[in-house]
């Protein structure tokens, strides 16, 4: 009799009754408005990395998620791997499906949300926690950019691994907890709190010496299992084989913790500038009303709670602070670039303690801090940011229209490709759409065709012997541009007509790929139906270029007729255009190192290796910088600037 007592005390709080309506009707209130909010971002398809998962495997160089790769950074197998091999079988190229599954993942979690907390602290906190979290600003980017499903599914995954271990479903709870830590790193921030979760809510605990054995378990074979955990281990958790994650630049963690608090209140990071109205402003006011009219219909037919059973909210404080406080620290210290969507899952806290903060209140006051926070969301959403690249909303809105239009420009210009063909590729500076990435990083090219042997490669990547070869430029304003090298032809996918300067720079490289893969006369006819196309100081270019290829085939009596020829170029024009050169190296390094002779200068010379080691450090370039730093003191043995900037 006592144990029976003693059950239903610690058992959850029934479920509370709506007069006229089943309770678990308000449940569907927040998934709608999360819902409501995200639809514009199902026309967006894919973009960027969407088409690195998309292509896994395919053409047999793609890489496989399914498996933890050695140098990998990241390894998250439900959410790379499976998810992305269903789109891959059930919507190849448009996306339009993957922005559904997303979306669907996301009203899940916002339901599961609702329900946990209503197990917690009563049907109202519930409520309001689900329209809480509905209403950050940074949700909707999680259904925008397909890839976040790694976000969406450790979310959804962490909540039923609550959910589950408050029922005692213990199995299934750890089940969940794997799930999520294979779907995105910062999920293993829940495992202390699902070990401690009958402490934490104030209930006897049965054999926990089993919980903390179990998760205990799973994180020591995760830690053992993950590349990244090992990497950043060897490195001292410091950047450089692990990417851009790595604990470093502690100049920029009070700016990232500030940002991301900011977030968490929907306040946009100072600096970012507000981007056009679009029809997200609209959804937004019908989520508002739907929000409003909801909670007043739910809130005047509740009838009121019984207190028994529910947690005290201190001890949810304690539940929300274990996971929140984690997950929130670990992208402001680990992570070298800033983005609004790392705040998700610690907005899955916040939002858990919110709920029965708010539910405390009269429905008035909750009501007028949901609608308020649900505006600041709104002004968040269309928040861009001016001076640096940060993947918010807008650029995700941005970057996927230009893919689209790309695309267009593509199959415009190209109907198709003989099946291997190497599409060498040019990019102009494309900023965050990132055009670049998209089509040589990703091989976006393969999704587009349907066809995983195609091969898109940068012109000094070039590779010779490919059975089809097309030179495809893209300028800043996306249009593309099939050039034939030989006869400098041209052709657009639009009207405009094309500038020589789009057309000068691929070509020059282009030539330089195919001297440095062997093809040295091709390489110096390209550079001279260039030189003569152009200005005089786009012909002694060429003509430096050519006794570059001449030097390092051996053709010295050639090289030197051509430059005795050439006008004089002053010290600084020449360091400044090796420069350019090495800075974009090609396959050769004996072509590479004929250039500092075909220009004038000397690869032997201390003062020109201190002059490139230092512009390539001013610049950023730190791998050429480092190069020349490694030259300078092997000519020079314990040159001191040198030794420094190696240290």
């Amino acid at each position: 009799m006592a144990k029976n007592r003693a059950r239903r005390r610690l058992s959850p709080a029934p479920q509370d009754s709506v007069r006229g309506a089943p309770a678990s009707l308000a449940f569907l209130l927040p998934a709608l408005v999360g819902v409501i909010l995200s639809i514009p971002c199902l026309r967006l398809g894919y973009f960027w990395d969407d088409y690195l998962f998309l292509g896994q495997g395919a053409g047999g160089d793609g890489p496989n998620f399914l498996l933890p790769d050695p140098g990998s950074t990241f390894y998250r197998p439900i959410a790379q791997g499976v998810y992305f091999l269903f789109l891959r079988f059930a919507d190849p190229s448009g996306g339009f499906l993957g922005h559904v599954c997303n979306l669907a993942a996301l009203a899940a979690a916002i339901a599961l949300l609702v329900v946990l907390v209503s197990r917690l602290s009563g049907m109202r906190a519930g409520l309001f926690a689900g329209l809480a979290f509905a209403s950050f600003g940074a949700v909707p980017s999680l259904v925008a950019w397909i890839s976040c499903s790694q976000d969406l599914f450790a979310i959804a995954f962490v909540l039923a691994a609550f959910l589950l271990r408050h029922e005692r479903r213990d199995v299934a709870a750890l089940a969940c907890a794997t799930a999520a830590v294979l779907c995105k790193e910062p999920a293993i921030a829940a495992f202390p709190v699902l070990a401690l979760w009958d402490h934490l809510i104030g209930r006897r605990a049965a054999r926990p010496w089993i919980q903390f054995a179990a998760y205990g378990g799973v994180l020591l074979l995760w830690v053992i299992v993950h590349p990244g955990i090992r990497l950043l281990l060897g490195r001292g958790f410091q950047s450089g084989a692990t990417g851009y994650v790595g604990l470093e630049n502690p100049e920029r963690w009070s700016l990232y913790l500030w940002r991301y608090v900011a977030t968490l209140f929907n306040l946009p990071p100072p600096g970012f500038t507000k981007a056009p109205l679009d029809d997200r402003v609209a959804y937004g006011l019908v989520a508002l009303v739907t929000m409003i009219a909801g909670v007043w219909y739910f809130d005047r037919r509740r009838k009121r709670e019984r207190p028994e059973g529910q947690v005290r909210l201190r001890r949810i404080a304690w539940i929300a602070g274990l996971f929140g406080i984690p997950t929130l620290l670990l992208p402001t210290l680990l992570v070298r670039h800033w983005a609004p969507y790392f705040v998700c899952i610690p907005a899955v806290a916040f939002s858990m303690f919110l709920g029965p903060l708010l539910a405390r209140q009269r429905a008035v006051v909750a009501l007028a801090a949901l609608s308020v926070f649900l505006l600041l969301g709104l002004r968040y959403r269309i928040a861009h940011p001016v001076d640096e690249a940060a993947w918010t909303e807008s650029v995700f809105v941005e970057a996927a229209g230009a893919v689209k239009q790309v695309r267009a420009n593509f199959r415009t210009l190209f109907p198709a490709f003989p099946r291997n063909s190497q599409i060498v590729i040019s990019t102009s500076s494309t900023g965050v759409r990132g055009i670049h990435g998209t089509l040589v990083d990703n091989q976006a090219l393969r999704a587009w065709y349907h066809d995983p042997s195609l091969h898109a490669v940068t012109t000094l990547k070039r590779r010779p012997g490919a059975p089809a070869e097309f030179l495809v430029r893209i300028t800043a304003d996306l249009d593309v541009l099939a050039i034939d090298p030989d006869t400098h032809g041209v052709r657009s996918a639009t009207p405009v007509p094309s500038d020589l300067s789009e057309i000068d720079r691929p070509l020059r490289n282009y030539a330089r790929a195919v001297a440095a893969g062997g093809e040295s006369d091709r390489a110096i006819r390209i550079l001279e139906s260039l030189g003569r196309a152009g200005p005089m100081e786009s012909r002694v270019y060429s003509e430096r270029l050519i006794a570059a290829i001449l030097l390092a085939t051996g053709r010295r009596g050639g090289a030197e007729r051509i430059l005795k020829a050439s006008p004089e170029i002053t010290r600084d024009e020449a360091l400044a255009l090796v420069k350019r050169l090495l800075a974009e190296a090609t396959e050769s390094e004996r072509l590479d190192e004929a250039s500092f002779e075909a220009f004038g200068l000397s690869g032997t010379d201390p003062e020109t290796l201190r002059w490139m080691m230092r512009d390539f450090r001013k610049d950023g370039l730190t791998a050429q910088a480092d190069e020349f730093a490694k030259r300078l003191l092997r000519l020079a043995p314990g040159d001191p600037e040198a030794a420094g900037y190696l240290r």
